[in-house]
């Protein structure tokens, strides 16, 4: 078993720092192969300098992601290992209280061979979603030049403002990654999402390794405040947090576990970004973890937000974590324009376009800023904490591009272009 806060570090762990790299190379790489294209007149010209530079984005991003592959299989591995110690040694606890064998992870080799086959499948499945980072920037690379160039030739828009519009484009849309069915999903959004997903499940097929071995046919999940509760049945997580259920069935003073919970199923226990988790239970031993008041208080718990052009609103802790995260979004976006508009300044052909994009870097960190207070004044309205994790620009390079550190210099040279700003 795995608790609500520990699944929560894990999806805001380094790993999403690791991937946010990625993403931010393939904006300013991006940013970079537009501004470069200069003024076009002719398109011919244009589609040579395009096929030119779309080539030498393939390149770099490919490259970019070959480094961050090292990087990010080394932390899976270690992370894995880490949760699936900490879970099995909660079952074990359980079990020692009860007078049941005590088991430790390394002395199973079936539960050694589970955590090693996920480790392996969830290095696998993000490596497969940086696959399609760079093509992925290809073509909006092409898209974005030939409206630019469009724009420019009709005469609806000046040069300049066609390339700030193809670079917001590319700041925005970049750093996607792209599913067999068309969909697709921010890269730091797909990564944290298949982290805490894998180290859920994975918890959860070494609780159920521990269940046979001890013969245990009860589980206990876990609660915790702001619980998914939309959509009905097994969907709706608040309707079946923080219970007792039999796995079998037998039991029917319990409700079936899987039938119940939807364990199993994507929108269901241990499904996509689910925080909650399960755990060995003993009717007549074991002490229900949450009374029926705690999960009272949990459904009920409602803050009033004062918004900041007036006005009051009466929101739940679910819808609070929703507003969270919308502004975390916002703030993201407006970081990879930032690193989009700073790549654009450094790679532009003439001052004219270098002096427009350190203007836009100028207005955009006014707005990053005000985005940012504004998060912080509803954090501190509604008791909840700043989750730095989700909106912090990790690059750190060396002159060859080698990735050495994390930490914010795109967002602390907006700091300082807010305050000139004012």
């Amino acid at each position: 078993m795995l608790t609500p806060e520990y699944l929560e570090s894990c999806g805001e762990s380094a790993i999403v720092g690791i991937f946010d790299i990625l993403s931010r190379s393939v904006v300013e790489c991006l940013a970079k192969s537009i501004a470069k294209t200069g003024r076009v007149t002719a398109s011919s010209r244009h589609q040579i300098n395009q096929v030119q530079e779309a080539g030498k984005l393939m390149d770099e991003i490919t490259e970019e992601v070959a480094r961050i592959t090292g990087f990010s299989n080394a932390y899976i591995q270690e992370l894995f290992n880490e949760a699936g110690v900490k879970s099995i040694k909660y079952e074990s606890d359980i079990c020692s209280m009860f007078g049941l064998p005590s088991i430790k992870l390394k002395q199973s080799p079936a539960m050694m061979q589970t955590l090693a086959a996920a480790i392996e499948k969830t290095q696998g499945n993000l490596n497969n979603l940086t696959l399609t980072t760079a093509s992925a920037a290809q073509n909006l690379f092409y898209e974005a030049t030939n409206l630019a160039y469009m724009q420019i030739t009709s005469g609806a828009f000046s040069y300049q403002e066609a390339i700030k519009r193809a670079i917001r484009t590319a700041a925005v849309d970049g750093g996607k990654v792209l599913y067999q069915k068309g969909h697709s999903s921010k890269l730091d959004v797909a990564v944290r999402r298949s982290v805490l997903t894998g180290v859920n499940q994975t918890a959860g097929m070494l609780t159920e390794m521990y269940a046979d071995e001890v013969g245990c046919d009860y589980y206990e999940t876990t609660a915790h405040a702001g619980a998914r509760n939309i959509g009905t049945g097994y969907n709706n997580h608040e309707s079946w947090q923080g219970q007792v259920f039999c796995i079998s069935g037998k039991d029917r003073r319990y409700r079936k576990f899987e039938d119940a919970t939807g364990y199993g199923q994507g929108g269901g226990l241990c499904g996509w970004n689910c925080r909650h988790s399960f755990y060995l239970f003993f009717p007549g031993l074991s002490v229900p973890a949450y009374g029926q008041a705690v999960l009272d208080e949990y459904a009920k718990r409602k803050h009033v937000y004062k918004m900041p052009g007036g006005g009051k609103i009466v929101l739940t802790e679910y819808e609070c974590t929703q507003k969270q995260r919308a502004y975390e979004r916002q703030i993201r976006e407006s970081k990879a324009l930032l690193a989009g508009y700073d790549a654009a300044a450094k790679a532009a052909p003439n001052a004219i376009l270098e002096n427009s994009m350190k203007e836009e870097f100028s207005a955009e960190s006014v707005h990053l800023k005000r985005i940012e207070k504004e998060m912080k004044d509803f954090c501190r309205q509604t008791g909840r904490s700043v989750d730095s994790a989700r909106t912090q620009v990790y690059a750190i390079k060396d002159r060859n591009g080698k990735i050495i550190n994390f930490g914010r210099s795109v967002s602390q040279k907006a700091v300082w272009a807010n305050r000139k700003a004012r």
